[in-house]
């Protein structure tokens, strides 16, 4: 077997484990993911650990746990912590990232510096952050991506450059809103999919791959969508992909007593149950349709990969930063409750030589750092949390944590003094069988408890009952221990004294 030496790491945003057909959605259609799947690791319980953007892609692109590297929901990577792309970029990758990266912040980039390209050199903001100053090192340029072409939620310069090249009479089209009766935030995207963000990104990181053929050096292409992040957006041509009334309504279920859920988290109890069924549809029908689109550009990379030579010399993976509700338990995007709707994240491995499987066993994103640099035969760098599953992988021996955790931070910015949207502190430790979200900052009798071997679906809320008294307990205390061997192991002890 060659030696892999290429990774393609394709990102979405906002994708829930279930909306692939290799996750056996009833109605998407994802054949290229799905090709992919069926020659790689299909890892059925890959939770994120942070479910908003950046804390967890500062999480994933580290190994390390959002509170080690301070990323605490939004905020700034720090330059001092070691990413993924920059230990590449020290064994000689050529490193690129196409899309959103989001380790700085967008609304700052453009209200601040009044930019619409996404930044990611941390100087720009290091005084406002309080962040201190490192040595200059030309391998943490950019958080290690030799290459950047960026295109994010708010800031799509780039995107309207090229945009105008190839369809000048799109450029200054707007979204309308589809329905007066359903969220702002739905309706059909103004470009067709060929002119739309998610083709532009696909596009450009092929490009990139087609260009690397002769180059003699190793190369990680990070193509990362925003979308099926919100705004509910689709091109009319993928959502006629789909019949309306083949997509399942999304299930309330239960499990969202507004007295055992402190506010903000609260505030975003209800949405879904505002809306009729045929709003409900629409919703996850444009879901679905932008991750068609997506897949279609899966599609253009293989095609890359393959006319370039490339396929049997490169590892792909396929991960998103966290899920969606989509309607589920009347709840719509992301808040801090967490339920597995957002916590649970499709994750694919594939590299040369590997073999189909699937594990069933819980495995968190921190891993995906250190499994990669195992599959590389690389060395790991200082400070990761992560577990590396490498081995195991490619010996087929069983992968599973006992437990996984994640995490939300009050986010509360200096400018602003308040919390922001329906988010704040919660901690979660999720065995097979059970889950505890607790809210530390609002108080002990805020929380949840599911049976999951049971209550599959999260419905009943058993953190107020009684009967279930000391398996909260026993959860608490496993919680606890989480959180401390979650604490930063930098820098090293060397002595007692």
């Amino acid at each position: 077997m060659q030696t892999p030496q290429n990774i393609l790491w394709i990102m979405t945003d906002q994708h829930r484990a279930d909306c692939l057909g290799c996750m056996k959605h009833p109605v998407v259609q994802t054949p290229n993911i799905d090709r992919i799947a069926a020659s790689a690791t299909v890892f059925e319980n890959a939770f994120c650990q942070s479910p908003v953007c950046m804390a967890s892609r500062a999480s994933l692109l580290t190994g390390r746990y959002p509170g080690a590297v301070r990323v605490r929901g939004m905020g700034v990577l720090p330059p001092s912590e070691t990413t993924f792309p920059e230990v590449l970029r020290r064994h000689g990758f050529h490193t690129a990232a196409f899309g959103k990266v989001h380790l700085t912040p967008e609304q700052y980039t453009l209200n601040e510096f009044h930019e619409d390209i996404p930044n990611l050199d941390w100087r720009r903001f290091a005084q406002d952050a309080g962040i201190p100053p490192i040595p200059e090192d030309p391998c943490k340029e950019n958080y290690g991506f030799e290459t950047h072409l960026g295109c994010e939620d708010i800031l799509q310069g780039e995107f309207k450059r090229w945009l105008k090249e190839k369809a000048p009479k799109l450029a200054d089209r707007k979204p309308e809103r589809l329905r007066a009766d359903g969220p702002g935030d739905l309706f059909v995207s103004p470009y067709p999919s060929e002119f739309h963000q998610s083709t532009f990104i696909a596009e450009k990181s092929a490009e990139f791959i087609r260009a690397q053929k002769n180059s003699g050096t190793p190369w990680l292409t990070f193509c990362s969508f925003i979308a099926p992040h919100h705004p509910f957006e689709a091109p009319l041509d993928q959502i006629r992909r789909y019949d309306i009334d083949s997509i399942p309504l999304p299930s309330m279920k239960g499990g969202v007593e507004a007295s055992l859920i402190p506010a903000p988290a609260s505030d975003g109890i209800g949405e879904g149950k505002q809306y009729s069924d045929e709003v409900l549809r629409l919703i996850a029908h444009h879901y679905l349709a932008s991750i068609s689109l997506i897949d279609d550009g899966v599609g253009c990379l293989l095609a890359a990969l393959e006319q370039s030579g490339q396929m049997d010399n490169t590892i792909i993976i396929f991960t998103s930063d966290h899920g969606e509700f989509l309607g589920n338990h009347g709840l719509l995007r992301k808040t801090s409750i967490h339920y597995d709707e957002t916590l649970r994240v499709p994750l694919l491995i594939r590299f040369p030589g590997s073999a189909p499987r699937r594990v069933n066993g819980l495995v968190e994103l921190t891993d995906l750092h250190p499994t990669l640099f195992g599959l590389l035969g690389l060395p790991m760098n200082d400070g990761v949390q992560g577990i590396d599953w490498s081995a195991k992988l490619k010996t087929g021996e069983i992968i599973g944590r006992d437990d996984i955790y994640s995490d939300m931070f009050d986010i509360t910015p200096q400018r602003f003094g308040k919390l922001c949207g329906p988010y704040m502190a919660v901690q979660t430790l999720r065995t097979q069988d059970w889950k505890l979200n607790i809210y530390p900052t609002a108080g002990r009798q805020y929380g949840q408890l599911f049976d999951l071997k049971n209550d599959p679906d999260e419905s009943r809320n058993l953190y107020a009952d009684a009967e279930f008294k000391d398996i909260r307990e026993e959860l608490l205390w496993r919680l606890l221990s989480r959180v401390q061997a979650n604490t930063d192991p930098l820098p090293f002890w060397l002595t007692q004294y």
